[in-house]
């Protein structure tokens, strides 16, 4: 297991997986973690790193939103308080996806963490027989996941 900590997020990783914290200039911190190598250079929903999965993949990305021009922490798109610890699998489609390709699913859900605005992006590859054990490795990295001001 290596812990990831930087810009005020906090993440334990899996045996395995591979991940960084970053943030850009003038934007909010980023998060990416795969359980496949991931490129070091990426925007912040993981278009190189997606494009890359191979087959049996998981992908996370938690993207932190700049405050301001009608963005506010809290408030419509952002209301939700918490990030989900569990995923469901039916929230998983080509739709999800920032840009869909095939043998991909995704899902997103935008919340508010210690009064900072952020999108969870998730991304699996493969069979959906495999989806149970995947989301059950993705839960493991949320439930690990910490946010600080």
């Amino acid at each position: 297991m290596s812990v990831l900590e930087a810009h005020g997020l906090r993440v334990e990783l899996p045996r395995g997986w591979s991940g960084r914290i970053f943030r850009r200039p003038a934007g909010g911190a980023s998060l990416h973690a795969g359980n496949f190598q991931l490129p070091l250079q990426d925007g912040e929903f993981g278009d190189r790193s997606t494009a890359r999965m191979p087959a049996g993949g998981c992908f996370v990305a938690v993207a932190e939103y700049v405050a301001g021009a009608g963005l506010e922490p809290g408030k419509g798109l952002f209301a939700s308080r918490r990030i989900p610890h569990t995923l469901d699998p039916t929230a998983f489609s080509s739709r999800g996806l920032a840009h869909p390709r095939p043998g991909q699913a995704g899902m997103q859900h935008f919340f508010t963490a210690t009064g900072r605005p952020f999108c969870l992006y998730v991304v699996v590859s493969g069979p959906r027989v495999e989806r149970r054990r995947q989301l059950a490795a993705i839960s493991g990295v949320l439930r690990s996941l910490r946010f600080s001001p």
